[in-house]
C-alpha cells in the first residue's frame, strides 16, 4: 500500500464459552478501532495494548523478511476493557499483524496472519474469532491451526457483566487444575459439542447444559466467589446461557429477548456482593477484523 498508516476495527472476543477451555471463541459486535502508522518519529507506547501492537507489527515485519522493522506507533481510538476475558490482547495482536501485513502489500497469506497472531498470543481460541469473525472451534495440530465456523443464530443477543476488578488470564490459569477425572472430563468434552450442535441447530432450550463446565470455572470462582451468584441470576432472569468469558472477570449471557432485565438481574447480584461493575449490551459479531476506509474511523 501506499499510505503510511492504517485503522482496524477489531472485534471484541469471548472465550471457552464454558466447557470449550481453549478451543471455543465468539467474535462480538464490541470492538476496538486501531491506528496503525509508520509515519514520523516512533512514539513510545503509551499502554499494554499499544505495546502488543507495535510489538505485533514489529514481528510481522520482521516474518516478511525486513531487516530493519521502520518506527511503528500505534492508537488504540476506541478500546475495549483489558483484563476483563473479552479478548484485549488478541484484538491487539490481531491488530498489529493485521495492519502490518496490509501496509507491507500483505506478503502473508491469510493463514500465515492467524497463525502468528496465536503464536503471539499464546492460544488461539481468542484470535481465530477476532481475525475471522463469528464462532469459531479451533484446533492447534502440528504448529498448524484448523479453524471450522459454526453458524450463529441471527437473535441472539450477548449480555455483559463488566466487573471493574481485572482478572489477568497469566494469573487466574495458575488455578487450573492438571489433572481431571474421567468424569469431568467426559462432563465437558459432552458439553462442548452440545454447545456446538445446539449453536448450529438454534436450540436455545439446550443451551444453559451446554455452557456448564468443570474444568476452569470452578477454580477461578476462588478469584472470583460472586461468579456463580451473577450466573444464576443471569439464567434466573431469562438467559439462555451464562459463563465466565475468556479468564474473566468478565460474565456473559445469552439471550433472545429480556436483555435489559437480565442486565440489571446480573448488576443486582454484583452489587450484593459490593462488585462494582458496569453492563454492556451486544451480539456476535460475523465479522472479524476489517481496514476501515479513510475518513470513516
Amino acid at each position: 500500500m501506499a499510505s503510511d498508516s492504517i485503522t482496524l476495527r477489531v472485534p471484541a472476543t469471548s472465550a471457552n464459552l464454558g466447557p470449550g477451555f481453549d478451543a471455543l471463541g465468539l467474535a462480538l459486535e464490541l470492538a476496538a478501532d486501531i491506528h496503525l502508522t509508520i509515519a514520523g518519529p516512533a512514539r513510545k507506547p503509551r499502554d499494554v495494548m499499544e505495546r502488543m501492537i507495535v510489538s505485533a507489527a514489529r514481528e510481522t515485519y520482521a516474518r516478511a523478511g525486513a531487516t530493519e522493522p521502520p518506527a511503528l506507533t500505534a492508537r488504540v481510538l476506541r478500546p475495549i476493557p483489558l483484563g476483563r476475558g473479552l479478548g484485549a490482547s488478541a484484538v491487539a495482536r490481531a491488530a498489529g499483524v493485521i495492519g502490518a501485513n496490509t501496509l507491507l502489500g500483505r506478503p502473508l497469506d491469510d493463514g500465515a496472519v492467524l497463525a502468528l497472531a496465536a503464536e503471539l498470543e499464546g492460544h488461539a481460541d481468542n484470535v481465530a474469532p477476532a481475525v475471522l469473525g463469528g464462532l469459531q472451534v479451533v484446533v492447534p495440530e502440528n504448529g498448524r491451526l484448523t479453524c471450522v465456523g459454526v453458524p450463529v443464530p441471527a437473535e441472539l443477543r450477548v449480555v455483559l457483566y463488566v466487573p471493574e476488578f481485572s482478572m489477568p488470564t497469566h494469573e487466574s490459569r495458575k488455578r487450573l487444575p492438571s489433572r481431571l477425572t474421567r468424569e469431568d472430563a467426559v462432563y465437558n468434552i459432552g458439553r462442548s459439542a452440545l454447545l456446538v450442535a445446539s449453536v448450529a441447530a438454534g436450540r436455545f432450550d439446550a443451551m444453559r447444559i451446554a455452557t456448564q463446565d468443570r474444568l476452569h470455572q470452578p477454580a477461578r470462582a476462588g478469584l472470583f466467589p460472586a461468579m456463580p451468584a451473577i450466573i444464576a441470576a443471569a439464567l434466573g432472569a431469562g438467559a439462555h446461557a451464562a459463563y465466565l468469558s475468556g479468564g474473566g472477570s468478565t460474565i456473559a449471557a445469552w439471550a433472545t429477548s429480556g436483555e435489559e432485565r437480565i442486565g440489571e438481574a446480573m448488576a443486582e447480584a454484583a452489587a450484593a456482593a459490593n462488585v462494582a461493575g458496569q453492563v454492556i449490551h451486544t451480539r456476535p459479531s460475523a465479522r472479524g477484523a476489517y481496514i476501515i476506509p479513510e475518513g470513516e474511523a
